[in-house]
């Protein structure tokens, strides 16, 4: 009788444990809005932290005329900095600056704002919010 309730416990424990991940973690696949939510910067590192496509190619230069410098392979990154440059399909000028996960020149590369999940009025001035312009 003992050992049924340890097991039923432990299963309880252990779907927890991974509900709890799940939900804690970003979703690879999340909707923009979903992962705005978990955009922000943080205090102990002054970066943005934010979800962004998969796949997004950096350049060298924030504009999209700059030579691509890297790719950005994972979901949920960081940007260390923001940059005004070339208008992009966000209608905005704002570029993210990353470390790609592939780099074929340089160390970071630049991002436009609408492949990153960050809500309008915080690309608006990224300062306001405690993220440093490059």
């Amino acid at each position: 009788m003992f050992g049924k309730h340890v097991k039923a416990a432990m299963m309880s424990v252990g779907l927890a444990t991974v509900l709890a991940g799940t939900l804690a973690a970003p979703s690879a696949h999340a909707a923009p809005s979903a992962a705005a939510a978990e955009c922000g910067v943080r205090a102990h590192d002054g970066r943005l932290w934010c979800g962004n496509r998969g796949d997004a190619p950096t350049r060298l230069d924030p504009f999209h005329e700059s030579p691509f410098n890297g790719l950005l392979k994972s979901t949920f990154s960081y940007f260390t900095c923001w940059s005004t440059g070339g208008l992009h399909g966000g209608g905005n000028t704002t570029w993210y600056r990353t470390v790609p996960d592939w780099i074929s020149e340089g160390r970071e590369g630049y991002v436009p704002a609408d492949w990153v999940f960050t809500p309008s009025w915080f690309d608006a001035d990224p300062s306001r919010y405690g993220l440093r312009h490059c």
